[in-house]
């Protein structure tokens, strides 16, 4: 019995191993199958990176407004008297007895001789008429903008109303009356993104009621 080499290797006869390629078809077909991984994948990131944008918009809106109405809450609760009316010019006017409550702004006392105060009040910008919330204490020697970007759309107005406790709108100046007051924010995603006939990319609405903390009388 005679034993045969092929390549190198004992064996009983036959033809030598040969190496297999791809054919043209089941290259396109791999490519094919591998570009549209491909595209669902950069489309999942697209997808995820748009809704990592929207939710920190929103919550970067959450997040403002909680400092904003902590800081005015604050005030407020703190307050000896606390008046609502109109803030033009740099001056404040109080709402007078037996008038609707309601104005763009609130002058909060923090002591019994009403020497030291704090103004709130709602301005609106003439290039883009949305609205900004400034504080402007008297030892301060400029005013805060707390907030810019509101927009009155929704019910959001930018005023300060004055209200009993069960939500009447007050016609007197009564040192106890809730203070209610609504925030409409536009546009916190960035880049600016202009749909609508309005222009707006989302809207948030926060609406907040606080009461001083039974202050002494006038």
């Amino acid at each position: 019995m005679r034993t045969h080499i092929i390549n190198g290797k004992p064996g009983s006869g036959g033809s030598p191993a040969r190496t297999r390629a791809l054919t043209l078809v089941e290259m396109m077909t791999t490519m094919g199958v591998f570009s549209l991984v491909l595209l669902a994948l950069l489309y999942g990131q697209i997808f995820g990176l748009r809704q990592d944008e929207l939710v920190e918009s929103k919550l970067g809106a959450s997040d403002q407004a909680r400092r904003e109405f902590g800081l005015i809450m604050q005030d407020i609760r703190t307050a000896q008297n606390v008046f609502v009316g109109n803030y033009s010019a740099g001056a404040f006017t109080a709402v007078a007895n037996g008038s609707l409550q309601q104005g763009n702004a609130i002058q909060i006392f923090l002591n019994s001789a009403n020497t030291n105060n704090i103004v709130y009040y709602f301005s609106q910008s003439s290039s883009n008429s949305s609205y900004s919330l400034t504080r402007l204490h008297t030892t301060d020697s400029s005013t805060t903008v707390l907030s810019t970007d509101l927009t009155n759309y929704y019910g959001g107005s930018p005023t300060f109303t004055g209200e009993s406790f069960q939500g009447t709108p007050n016609y007197s100046q009564d040192y106890k009356q809730v203070i209610h007051f609504t925030l409409g924010f536009i546009q916190y995603q960035y880049p600016l993104t202009k749909i609508g006939a309005n222009y707006l990319y989302d809207f948030y609405k926060m609406e907040f009621r606080v009461t001083p903390h039974v202050p002494p009388g006038r």
